[in-house]
């Protein structure tokens, strides 16, 4: 390369030499160097606990480096904390929603300058937030009205609301003129229309900034990228341009093995008998605004997949069939049990476990050890005794034991879980419901947030209990997640059950015959009105009217 080339080339928005980082005896991060040239999305892909939220942590100001140097725009750049960062023009979108859910969407969108619209130094104007704020969800194409309370959004709607908020809230307030913004797993949550609107607004933000993308979808990965870094145990192991990568490349690289063929252990996938014994049945379960009456039996050994759009009701049935959230009417019974009410506290002691698919807000406390939330449903029963006295002794010896079966990386029984990846904390969800052996578990998108190759052990242990007897009521955002594990795929649209489809392991149904299911006939772009779709069409599938 000439000087006169080396000249004529800009400098990066941001360069990392040696960032290092250990919590206590654990190295997180060793070494790491990378660059994120001008108008480029660059993405960092890797294994839960490879060290990505903590990169992200040191860049936004929320940890500091042990060592290790960083330049933005040419300066030195060491954030104290995650408003040093913001004035320096470093936004993010966390893993986990930070959203007010009390206060109005447009609140939101400007938190921390309201200073900026006080007037006579006491009141605000809110009138020119409004106005501010509808700028910046018109340009982000989310379909929201801004003076409504933000809770009043189902989460992808909400996680729009994240996103916006950081790719143009700089921009619009003129805080900023080139944004540098941090996106963490933004699309896990986000339906078919906020995810293509997400992808306008990067290539938007690309023109004027740049991106750096952390994502476990290798597929959105490769699309998405102009510049690819794999972190594997704390080490940047590999730089990548997209053009010349593949998935199976990728997720090699990540875990240290080939994805394998049978990614949902379908082989394995048991042949249930329409007549074999249930483990839950539910009759006539409602709740108004979110679903309409439904019935539906899952059988021992059984994994029954509930797909839908995100305003589907499917997580309101699944919290609806665990007792989680009560319905307004129907009855659930379990173990051929006598049917009642659903109550979560009764049905965990009658063997049903239920993982919610918010975990930081829903699933667990993570400024309480990995034991305790290990122990969490169990305090009455396995870790106390007759007189009340906790068994701290048992509590210990059955973390560790599942820290090492699940292969919970950089945990402890004492180690509080907000230490852990996403991946890691939510195993540590699932060993909660493990050490009670269960018959029945409700599954709400168990591998939101985690990576590959944690994804591949949680569908192997998906199998595994689903070989004891154990019935599985799975609930997922995923379509080839839902495909690749269900026994039967029961279709909801618009609170309504609309479709079952057998998915038996040696004829699974497409994923172009789910998706129109899924999809109200209005809105099917490849099905005129009238048509039947490849579902219903099919003497294969049973539709409900």
């Amino acid at each position: 390369m000439s000087d006169r080339t080396a000249l004529q080339r800009p400098s990066p928005v941001f360069e990392a030499q040696a960032l290092s980082k250990s919590y206590g005896p654990n190295r997180v991060l060793d070494d790491v160097g990378f660059v994120v040239p001008r108008n480029k999305v660059v993405t960092f892909v890797g294994e839960n606990g490879a060290g990505k939220s903590t990169l992200f942590n040191i860049l936004s100001g929320v940890a500091a480096p042990d060592s290790g140097v960083m330049r933005l725009h040419g300066a030195t750049y060491a954030p104290t904390d995650y408003g040093a960062a913001a004035s320096l023009g470093v936004s993010r979108v966390f893993q986990e929603q930070s959203l007010i859910l009390n206060v109005p969407v447009y609140e939101n969108l400007l938190l921390g300058q309201d200073a900026r619209f006080a007037r006579a130094g006491q009141f605000l104007d809110r009138k020119a937030m409004i106005a501010v704020a509808e700028a910046i969800v018109e340009e982000a194409g989310v379909d929201v009205d801004v003076r409504r309370r933000t809770g009043d959004y189902d989460f992808s709607k909400r996680q729009s609301i994240e996103i916006a908020r950081a790719c143009l809230a700089g921009l619009h307030l003129g805080l900023v003129t080139q944004p540098f913004v941090l996106l963490d797993e933004p699309t896990s949550a986000l339906d078919r229309r906020d995810e293509e609107a997400f992808f306008r607004l990067v290539a938007r933000i690309k023109t004027r900034g740049s991106l750096l993308f952390v994502s476990h979808r290798l597929t959105e990965v490769l699309a998405l990228s102009d510049l690819i870094y794999v972190l594997k145990d704390g080490r940047l192991v590999a730089e990548l341009e997209p053009a010349n990568t593949t998935e199976s490349e990728l997720h090699g690289l990540m875990v240290g093995r080939e994805r394998a063929a049978d990614f949902y252990y379908e082989r394995r996938q048991r042949v249930i008998a329409k007549g074999a014994e249930p483990v839950l049945s539910a009759v006539g379960l409602y709740q108004p605004g979110a679903f309409e009456p439904i019935d539906l039996v899952v059988r021992k050994g059984e994994v029954v997949g509930i797909g839908g759009l995100l305003d589907s009701g499917k997580s309101a049935l699944g919290k609806a069939v665990a007792g989680v959230d009560p319905p307004a009417a129907g009855e659930v019974a379990l173990n051929g049990g006598s049917a009642g009410a659903p109550d979560i506290g009764r049905f965990v002691r009658q063997g049903l476990g239920y993982v919610p698919a918010e975990r930081l807000a829903e699933g667990m406390i993570a400024s309480a050890s990995v034991a305790w939330n290990v122990s969490l449903a169990s305090g009455g029963d396995l870790f106390s005794n007759a007189l009340g006295l906790w068994r701290r002794g048992r509590e210990v010896e059955t973390t560790e034991r599942y820290v090492r079966s699940l292969a919970i990386r950089s945990a402890a029984a004492n180690v509080r879980a907000s230490r852990l990846s996403g991946g890691n904390q939510q195993k540590a969800v699932l060993a909660r419901w493990l050490c009670r052996n269960p018959s029945v578990l409700v599954l709400d998108n168990p591998t939101r947030g985690v990576d590959a190759g944690a994804k591949e052990e949680i569908y192997r242990l998906i199998r595994e209990l689903a070989e004891t007897g154990v019935g599985v009521l799975l609930i997922t955002d995923e379509l080839l997640e839902l495909i690749g594990l269900s026994n039967r795929i029961l279709i909801l649209q618009r609170g309504r059950l609309v479709a079952e489809v057998p998915a038996p392991a040696d004829a699974k149904p497409t994923e172009r015959e789910i998706v129109a299911l899924m999809l109200p006939q209005s809105d099917r772009p490849d099905l005129p009105t009238g048509a039947a779709s490849p579902s219903t069409s099919s003497p294969a599938r049973e539709t409900i009217p």
